[in-house]
């Protein structure tokens, strides 16, 4: 059975569990056609939302073996972006798998919270919907639906706005930068290179992706979460700007901090201008 066949597999099987309300296929197999790289391809995983009664039953494999046409291969539960919800990683034969899996408890909680318009205050109700509608707004399609969730989903996309950054929250993003460049400045000198590699990577890298993102949304330019599609859609000087090279030594790390130091400062100075400034002790 071929990776295209795989939202009816899915479907299948979910329509002989009566645990699964909702059944959602997100991601670029649903998204329409693109110029700028959403187009799936051979490439494409598939990306799924699944609203249960049954949360524990999904966090282990076992439930895959009713799963007629596909043979899995790996099974890993994270964490996803929604509401820290988890989400299974799943490789099959033929297809590479994403499904959040969301508990019918939180999700009517939600919708509940949602009809007294509690989504159009900030507080809990309004993140998880964002949370939501960031990810379904390029396009969704329920393969199945006995709870009524189709109408809630709908309402997400339609009320509540993606969960773009304020600009107390950049300060913030800016100033953990300095803070985390200062500790990388000591693990170098002290010859601590991987963990000083891994920072650079994960949290000021990181910080300038989010930065980034902010600013492509700021100036009306398209733009999504987690890097995704920036070969697609960034100019080569952003791509440059953007790309980091630490290797394990003192010589390689120190460049890459000075150069996420140096992309920090000139995003900043685009997104809030004279509002916030590299601190001179670092310069």
């Amino acid at each position: 059975m071929s990776s295209k066949d795989f939202s009816h597999a899915l479907t299948s099987w979910a329509n002989r569990q009566t645990t699964i309300e909702g059944l959602v296929l997100i991601g670029s197999r649903q998204r329409p056609p693109d110029a700028q790289g959403e187009t799936a391809d051979a490439q494409s995983d598939w990306d799924f939302h699944v609203i249960t009664r049954d949360l524990p039953t999904l966090l282990k494999s076992d439930w895959t073996k009713d799963l007629l046409g596909y043979k899995l291969r790996a099974y890993a539960v994270r964490t996803a972006v929604i509401g820290a919800m988890p989400k299974v990683a799943a490789i099959f034969d033929g297809a590479d798998v994403d499904l959040v899996l969301i508990p019918v408890s939180v999700a009517r909680k939600v919708r509940w919270r949602g009809r007294f318009g509690l989504h159009r205050k900030p507080g809990w109700t309004r993140r998880r919907m964002q949370d939501v509608a960031e990810v379904i707004r390029p396009g969704w399609r329920f393969l199945k639906d006995t709870g009524g969730w189709g109408a809630f989903y709908q309402k997400t996309v339609d009320e509540v706005s993606d969960p773009w950054l304020a600009d107390g929250q950049l300060l913030q993003l800016a100033e953990g930068v300095v803070c985390d460049a200062v500790w990388v400045r000591r693990k170098i000198a002290r010859g601590e290179f991987r963990t000083a590699q891994r920072t650079i990577y994960r949290e000021i890298y990181e910080a300038n992706l989010q930065l980034h993102h902010e600013l492509r949304h700021r100036r009306g330019e398209r733009t999504y979460p987690k890097a995704r599609r920036l070969e697609f859609i960034a100019t080569p000087a952003e791509l440059a700007a953007l790309t980091v090279n630490a290797q394990p030594d003192a010589v390689s790390l120190t460049a890459a901090l000075g150069h996420c130091e140096a992309t920090c400062r000139d995003l900043m100075r685009d997104l809030v201008g004279d509002r916030w400034h590299w601190p001179d002790f670092l310069i």
